[in-house]
């Protein structure tokens, strides 16, 4: 059996995937992933949102960001969907210089 302890931190992503996941990653709250919009990850990430919708897609497919639906606000508005990063984004994130 392989392990693949170290997986995320060899992941290979682009510029814009590192951009995205950094700024997935920012919205963590005591250990809590907070979702983001696409426009939220624009915004974040500086990427213009047609970029953000396939980039943070990407995402999703190797493993490092999770679509999620009916988010809430803060003050508890329905907010519509958004994307987390996983415990496999995050581990990549830290492990950056």
């Amino acid at each position: 059996m392989t392990d693949t302890t170290d997986a995320p931190v060899r992941a290979h992503l682009s510029r814009n995937e590192q951009a995205a996941l950094v700024a997935l990653h920012e919205v963590f709250h005591h250990g809590e992933p907070w979702a983001l919009t696409f426009k939220g990850t624009a915004a974040r990430s500086g990427l213009p949102l047609h970029q953000v919708r396939r980039t943070v897609r990407a995402l999703a497919r190797k493993g490092m960001a999770e679509y999620m639906r009916g988010l809430m606000t803060e003050d508890g508005e329905v907010a519509g969907a958004g994307y987390v990063c996983t415990p496999d984004g995050a581990a990549w994130v830290e492990s950056q210089p």
